[in-house]
């Protein structure tokens, strides 16, 4: 395993820039853990206390208001981290961490993690590459949100969780899929059939998976509505 947290902190985003002294403490502060699929890591609202990387499986975010409507912020996959700006800011959790599938994860202590940082401030600016990453693409998903029609949302979506299934084989189903644009499943529902129709996408119980890709890619340069 600690060939693997080596690896994680190497390849991931948020530390792969990291000095190595740097990811060698953070190997040291760092644990690993199994979850099978399903299990909650943590929810709304409750004490952020790590930061977890993604080993091996998936971990869905997400957030649900008091009527019960849900949103689907995506899908972190092996290489990823999710809850670190709680882990940073110190306020309770933002979003709910469920596993998705057989699940391995990295833990960083929140406490330990600040105290790197702040015996190492440079070490910050780091974080601020990635959020401002992050911060485009939430831009991004906004403007679509705004300008485009729903069936050139469904499109994109589905293209950018085609690349994450072609490496971890990740599934999203139709109920998900919805979430993740915030709209209703029986509002994409005639878009889909549609496509599978036509067999741009396949549709089985519990994954929606792209099998033309040029198809659905021309429609997106093409389609005017």
């Amino acid at each position: 395993m600690p060939n693997r947290i080596l690896e994680q902190l190497d390849h991931s985003g948020l530390f792969r820039d990291f000095p190595e002294d740097a990811k060698a403490e953070l190997a040291d502060i760092s644990t690993s853990k199994s979850y099978s699929d399903g299990q909650v890591i943590y929810q709304n609202g409750d004490e952020s206390d790590a930061l977890y990387g993604v080993i091996s499986g998936g971990v869905k975010i997400s957030a649900e208001d008091a009527n019960g409507k849900y949103y689907l912020y995506g899908v972190s996959q092996p290489g990823l981290w999710f809850g670190e700006i709680s882990a940073l800011d110190g306020h309770p959790r933002g979003q709910t961490a469920i596993t998705s599938g057989e699940t391995t994860l990295l833990r960083v202590p929140r406490d330990k993690l600040i105290a790197l940082l702040d015996s190492k401030p440079i070490l910050y600016k780091y974080f601020m590459t990635v959020f401002c990453r992050r911060l485009r693409h939430a831009g991004q998903i906004l403007e679509e949100s705004a300008f485009l029609p729903i069936s050139k949302r469904v499109a994109k979506q589905l293209l950018r969780h085609h690349k994450m299934q072609q490496r971890h084989n990740t599934k999203l189903n139709q109920e998900e899929l919805a979430a993740s644009l915030g709209v209703t499943r029986q509002s994409i529902h005639r878009v889909l059939k549609e496509w599978q129709m036509n067999d741009w996408i396949s549709i089985t119980y519990g994954n929606v998976e792209v099998t033309k890709v040029q198809e659905l890619e021309t429609f997106l340069e093409l389609s005017k509505d």
